[in-house]
């Protein structure tokens, strides 16, 4: 029985994460699309969250709470430093792979870009997180039925306290007066007239069931009755009713997509009116030299017909996305030889040779690396031909090496019959 009750605890904690990755659908669609963060939306996660655990039918008790902090938790977690970064390099059509994500996390800007969202994001769901565990803690400990234990709730009355029990219950009050924290009676004078009204052991479950429920409040040791809280749940968990919850949720869905199509539509405008602007855009022409930070080695790119191209030129010819992406980019003027440069701390790659590295970066852990002597560094190469879809021939070249504290890639990409030669370049 004890085995049986743990497994359900572990289906329940599998769900409650499922519903909390559900949850925070509509954050990532309004993040990544949007560019925007609305935190608020962050309290899908736990909703989504309680109602994972509970279609699991899992055992509600004093570790649900528990459950639902660390699922949370994971959950926006996980979404903020993992899925997030993933959706946007498909949005931008860049490749998703380990290598791509390492090199996305290298950049000084985006750790601090995606840390400064993820403390706010996490202070925010931690106060959110927080009201509602707090709340369900107290129903729990009260000792609500797991049935009828709820995050949001349109109705006071349940399956044990009717609506004409709740009414006695407003009366009793009513007779005192004590419908307005100004005219507060004592809990033994509440309890003495409830015992009267229903006896003694529905008469104090009643009152802690509507101390839980937030319809009987408390003020300075003594209670009322709000009429308020008792109409509506905004008053009573500071959020609204189940049928608005799922309303803002289908419409944070639909808010996500309609932005997705709109930025859709922008990219193809964008498109046509580069094409119409293309002939005014001059062909490479800018510096033939490049000095590769943290060495002194030197690219000549003179021999070879190509030249540095600038940010504009970047974002033009390849897209905003490879603006900062490279250290450098250079290429020939009819881009049938194109040179990329890149570095990444060697600290991402701990304990990896330079061949190691170079395999991961192609993805091939049987590509055939040669090793290249020039002045005091080993350049470990790699040679991959291909073909495109019209028929035409191209030869990729990689090649990686180690300064003091950088792993530095260079990669050739050009037509085979303008095969590049590494020696010739680098000085």
């Amino acid at each position: 029985m004890e085995e049986e009750q743990k497994n359900r605890y572990i289906i329940g904690t599998i769900g409650a994460l499922i519903g909390a990755f559900i949850g925070a659908i509509p954050w990532i669609l309004m993040y990544v699309y949007g560019n925007t963060i609305y935190a608020l939306l962050s309290i899908l996660i736990v909703v989504g969250s309680f109602y994972g655990y509970k279609l699991t039918k899992a055992k509600i008790d004093k570790k649900l709470p528990v459950i639902l902090s660390i699922t949370s938790f994971v959950s926006i977690t996980v979404t903020t430093l993992i899925i997030i970064p993933i959706v946007y390099m498909v949005k931008e059509e860049v490749p998703v792979n380990l290598e791509m994500f390492k090199l996305i996390y290298s950049f000084d800007e985006f750790i601090s870009a995606i840390m400064t969202d993820y403390i706010i994001s996490l202070l925010f769901c931690i106060a959110v997180i927080g009201s509602i565990i707090y709340n369900l803690n107290k129903q729990i400990k009260q000792g609500v039925d797991a049935k009828d234990i709820k995050i949001i709730s349109g109705q006071v009355n349940n399956e044990t306290f009717s609506e004409e029990d709740i009414d006695k219950v407003k009366n009793v009050f009513d007779n005192h007066g004590a419908l307005n924290k100004n005219e507060a009676i004592t809990k033994d004078v509440a309890i003495e007239d409830l015992t009267k009204e229903f006896g003694e052991e529905k008469g104090k479950k009643i009152f802690d069931y509507l101390k839980v429920q937030g319809v009987i409040k408390k003020k300075s040791n003594k209670y009322y009755f709000s009429e308020k809280a008792e109409h509506s749940a905004m008053a009573r968990y500071g959020f609204t009713s189940v049928k608005t919850f799922i309303i803002i949720f289908v419409c944070a869905i639909v808010l996500g997509l309609i932005i997705v199509f709109t930025q859709e539509y922008h990219k193809e405008t964008d498109m046509a009116n580069t094409n119409q602007i293309e002939d005014t855009i001059p062909a490479p022409s800018g510096e033939t030299t490049y000095s590769v930070e943290g060495t002194e080695l030197k690219m000549n790119f003179e021999s070879s017909d190509m030249h540095v191209l600038s940010e504009e030129e970047i974002e033009y010819y390849f897209g905003e996305t490879y603006v900062g992406v490279y250290d450098c980019m250079a290429a020939s003027e009819d881009f049938g030889k194109v040179a990329m440069v890149f570095s990444a701390d060697k600290s991402l790659y701990e304990g990896y040779t330079e061949e190691e590295i170079l395999k991961m970066l192609c993805e091939d852990e049987n590509i055939e690396i040669n090793e290249t002597k020039i002045s005091n560094y080993t350049f470990y190469g790699t040679n991959r031909p291909y073909e495109t879809t019209d028929g035409g021939k191209y030869v990729e070249q990689d090649y990686l090496f180690a300064s003091e504290d950088k792993f530095i890639c260079i990669v050739f990409d050009s037509l085979e019959s303008q095969k590049l030669n590494i020696e010739d370049i680098i000085s």
